[in-house]
């Protein structure tokens, strides 16, 4: 049974707040889903370093080699955490471009840590890492090039969706 699946975040972590795309009830990956047998998560803020960390569980409908998470949905969970970083340091941003490295197959039906951080920032430019990992395994890791919004764009972009 799927329903008892235990994404707390631990000590040290508080919830993460600032994710307009939660706010507005419309992310694929941690909003409302229909069906909760392809990805579960919830993210925090670790207060030591201020990085973001999620705790995600990748179901049966998340598989692609047998047993296994498909590749596609550890990309869709990084490039939410990568994202995610950065509305949550304060910019709201878009995402320019994306490079996954997959290090070793990730097993269905478990928990694992995804953490994503900014390393830099260069005008509207804002440069991130991430990973997602256990206790022993470093399962991906990815950079990413996000681009901040025009407050008012995206102010128009949300009215225009809601």
């Amino acid at each position: 049974m799927t329903n008892d699946i235990d994404l707390s975040g631990g000590p040290g972590l508080e919830p993460a707040r600032g994710l307009v795309h939660l706010q507005l009830g419309r992310s694929f990956l941690a909003g409302p889903h229909r069906d909760e047998d392809i990805i579960r998560l919830k993210w925090y803020v670790r207060e030591a370093d201020r990085r973001l960390v999620g705790r995600v569980w990748f179901g049966p409908g998340a598989q692609g080699p047998p047993g296994h998470a498909h590749g596609g949905s550890m990309a869709a969970v990084l490039d939410e955490a990568l994202g995610s970083a950065c509305w949550v340091a304060g910019h709201g941003v878009v995402a320019a471009e994306l490079t996954t490295s997959f290090r070793e197959l990730l097993p269905l039906g478990r928990v694992y840590t995804a953490e994503a951080w900014i390393d830099h920032v260069d005008g509207r430019k804002i440069f991130t890492k991430g990973n997602i990992h256990d206790d022993d395994t470093v399962y991906t890791e990815a950079d990413g090039l996000f681009i901040t919004l025009d407050p008012e764009k995206f102010r128009a972009l949300a009215d225009r969706d809601g």
